[in-house]
Parts: C-alpha cells; structure tokens; sequence
C-alpha cells in the first residue's frame, strides 16, 4: 500500500499494527464519501446536459462536485501529512484549523435530527462558530416551528433525511409549499448518510439547497452553509 510499517516505525516506534489499520481504515473512509459523491454528480449533471437542462439545475450540480473536489484534496493532504509526520493520532480530529471561531456568528440554524447523538454534534459544531441553533426531533416539528415563525427567525436549515414519520423530503415539500415569507427562499441543507447519486438528486428535487454527507465536521458545515447564503 503505502509502506506504512516502516515509515511509522521510523517517526514514531509506538506505532503498532492496530495503529497502521485505523490509518488505512480512517483515510478508505473519509476518501470514499466525496468520491462518491464526484463520480456520482458527474454522471447526474452529463446526463442533464444532454437532456438541456436549465442553467440554475447544472450550477448546483456543479457546486456540488467542487465542494466535493475539495474535501477530497483536503482530506489526502491532511492524511498524508499525518503520515509523514508520523502524527497518527491527528487523523481523528475534525481537521477544522482552517475554520476559524466565529465564522457562523448569530447565525440562526435549525437542525432536524432525530438522533439524540446527532444533534449534539451539530450543536456543539454549529455554537462552536458562533451559530444560535434549534433542535428538531422530527420532520414534522420542523415544518411546525418554521410555519409558526416570524420572518427571519431561521437563517438556514439542516434536515436529516431517513426520519420516522415524516422523514427530510417530505419535510422539506412542506416547507416550500406552506404560506411563510420565507418558505422558498430559507436555504435547506440535506444532513445525512445517505450520499449515493440517487439520494443527492432527490434532496435537490424536493427542494433542497445543497447536500452534507455524516460523518459530519465544522468545514463541511462552513462550507456548505457559505455556498447557500
């Protein structure tokens, strides 16, 4: 592979096979998702080509694949400076040095999520940078909160999307179809694992502004929240 044992060994002897197993493990992980991602939005947007697609359709087809691109080369930089470096257990951090404190400041975010877990991950990411958060447990406590919400009471929106009851599409319909000032113009970001081609071109069908695969990190938030606003 990439002559690991005895690279590590030499920058740092209390590296073990276990550790040389995470590594390769972490890093077919992280690559695999954006890969995904860029062969399966390349093939989405060829096909839209042919069928004369409209100019906003491909825009954020192609936005899409650039964040895609770049988490990609972010991810092989930061793993192969781990490994030269010999800095193993770095591989395990959010790699967030580039997103700076602050950067959401007063930012109002609702995330929908049904896992208790996920939720607090989100929160503490998003409070991290300065964002006001509110949790939703389900799709349709989302459509409610926002429905009965002032104008500007949500600046942006985070919806899981395999949810019980009304899960994140349904959710998001609802949305762009109710009466709210601000129902087809709050920016909403799908947040979830489901990231095959299919799923990308059904979060935007319904509605959706844009796309974030879990495992989650402050960068692909920043990044994503800076690409709809």
């Amino acid at each position: 592979m990439f002559g690991l044992g005895n690279k590590k060994k030499s920058a740092d002897s209390n590296v073990n096979v276990s550790d040389e197993r995470k590594f390769v493990s972490e890093l077919s992980y992280n690559v695999r998702n954006p890969l995904n991602t860029i062969c399966g939005i390349t093939e989405i947007t060829k096909k839209n080509i042919m069928n004369d697609c409209d100019k906003e359709t491909l825009l954020s087809y192609l936005d899409i694949l650039g964040d895609a691109a770049t988490e990609l080369q972010q991810t092989i930089d930061h793993f192969f400076e781990c490994f030269e470096s010999g800095n193993f257990s770095a591989i395990y951090g959010d790699n967030d040095k580039t997103t700076d404190t602050g950067a959401l400041k007063n930012l109002r975010v609702m995330v929908v999520e049904d896992s208790s877990v996920s939720q607090l991950i989100a929160k503490e990411l998003l409070e991290e940078k300065g964002a006001k958060v509110t949790l939703c447990d389900s799709g349709s406590e989302a459509v409610e909160k926002f429905s009965n919400s002032i104008t500007g009471t949500y600046d942006v929106i985070f919806m899981d999307i395999n949810m019980p009851g009304m899960d994140g599409y349904e959710a998001t319909e609802a949305i762009r179809q109710s009466l709210h000032a601000q129902a087809k113009t709050v920016p909403i970001i799908a947040m979830t694992a489901e990231a095959l081609p299919d799923d990308i071109q059904m979060a935007l069908k319904v509605g959706m502004n844009a796309h974030v695969s879990k495992p989650i990190n402050a960068e692909k938030i920043v990044s994503a929240i800076k690409r709809v606003l």
